[in-house]
This record gives structure tokens, sequence and C-alpha cells, in this order.
């Protein structure tokens, strides 16, 4: 069912609200957490803001966004989220202080997204049993995807691992499948460096998989790649 939104947004907002896990919400806490709401409009590459001590939630109206976690040099993704999905970028700071881990969320293409109000949220969990149902049916999803990267980023070869983000990260334009990302988006989405990433790229080039384009890496057998996302292609760097 359509529903319209008596509020500041874009029109867009609906069609991504009405695929999120937000759709079930009441009237009265969709319209709040709406109207306390922020449309974001990120560049590709482009960070979101960290917000110090405090987590955020988030829905992707258009576009895919990466969440990651941070640790010296080294980033590794902890979820990806398109048009109708729902994120959220965890505090990993522990509350005494020290350094620990630092989360983020990165714009993977040009992407409108939607901030919820950390506080009326925090509100609406205590009050409204279909905001509760909402949170948990979404961090659900997030929480499988982030096991699943997880697991892969250790376990799997880094060609598969590679191959993987490479679909995970494409889009389509003007016919062409391609991926807007460098080889150290790649290095920090995969948990490796940008000189092994390089040479994996080398040897999908010299198999006909992918060509670097004038503006983005170009995919050009999704087959083979699927396949070797799969794992069903055991070559190795």
């Amino acid at each position: 069912m359509s529903v319209a939104f008596a509020t500041k947004h874009s029109s867009a907002v609906t069609t991504a609200w009405a695929r999120s896990p937000y759709a079930g919400l009441s009237p009265a806490a969709r319209e709040r957490l709406l109207a306390t709401a922020e449309e974001v409009r990120l560049t590709a590459g482009q960070r979101l803001p960290v917000t110090p001590r405090a987590s955020q939630a988030g829905l992707v109206i258009e576009g895919l966004v990466r969440v990651y976690a941070v640790s010296g040099p080294r980033q590794v993704t902890l979820q990806y989220a398109a048009d109708g999905e729902a994120f959220g970028i965890p505090d990993l700071r522990p509350p005494d202080g020290g350094a620990g881990l630092v989360a983020g969320g990165q714009a993977v293409v040009d992407s409108t997204l939607l901030m919820l109000s950390r506080d009326v949220l925090a509100e609406l969990l205590q009050t409204d049993p279909t905001v509760c149902r909402a949170v948990i049916d979404g961090l659900m999803v997030a929480h499988l995807s982030s096991v699943s990267l997880l697991a892969e980023n250790v376990l799997s070869p880094l060609r598969q691992r590679v191959a993987r983000h490479l679909l995970d990260l494409a889009v389509r334009e003007n016919g062409a499948v391609v991926v807007h990302a460098t080889v150290q988006d790649l290095a920090h989405a995969t948990g490796t460096v940008r000189e092994v990433v390089t040479r994996l790229l080398k040897g999908l080039r010299a198999d006909g998989l992918i060509q670097r384009g004038s503006v983005a890496l170009e995919l050009l057998d999704l087959c083979a790649l699927h396949r070797i996302a799969r794992g069903e292609d055991l070559d190795e760097v």
C-alpha cells in the first residue's frame, strides 16, 4: 500500500521507506521519525561525519553505502546497504575512553541517505513496539551481513573476496557494469593491502574479466566473476 508522507522530505523517501524495516511503524512513530530526520547527500567516496560517542541509524534512499570499522590504518567492511535498506553505524569505542575501534559510513556511489534522530529513536524504542520490531529486524539483517562479510574476509581466498566485492559494488551505467572504487577502497573492503589487490586485478584483467575504463573499472564477464565469488575458481595470488 502506498503511503504519502506529510513531511519536508523528497518523494523518493516514500519508496525507500516502504521497502525498509521501518515500513510497519505506527503512523505516529513514522511521522515523528520523519519529522526529525535529515536527508544527507553524499558523492561517491564521501564519508558520513562521525558523531562522537554516538551510534547512528539511517536509511538509504538512493545509492549504496558501506559501513566499516577502522583500527589504525586498516579497515574492514561491516555492511553494504542499497536502496530501501536500513543501516547502522555503531559506537565501537570502549566506555572507559580508550582508543578501540571507530566505525563509519561511506558512499560507494552518489547516494542520498535519511539519517534518523538518535534521541527520538531511543525515546520511541521505550514507548512504541512497532519501532522495537523494526530496529530488531534491521539489526538482524545488519548482523547477518557483518558476520558473512567478516567470515569471508577471514576464511575465503583473496581472489574470491575481491570478486565478491567487485560484484557488490557494481552499478550499471550507459550499458556497462562498472565499479567506482579505487584499489585502496577494495583493499579496505577485503581486509588486505593495495599491493595485493593490484596483483589480483591484473590477473582478472589478463583473464579478460575486467578492464580499466576512463573513470571506473568495467566488469566484462559477470558469470565468471560470480563463479569466482562462489569459490568455484581455485586460482590464487
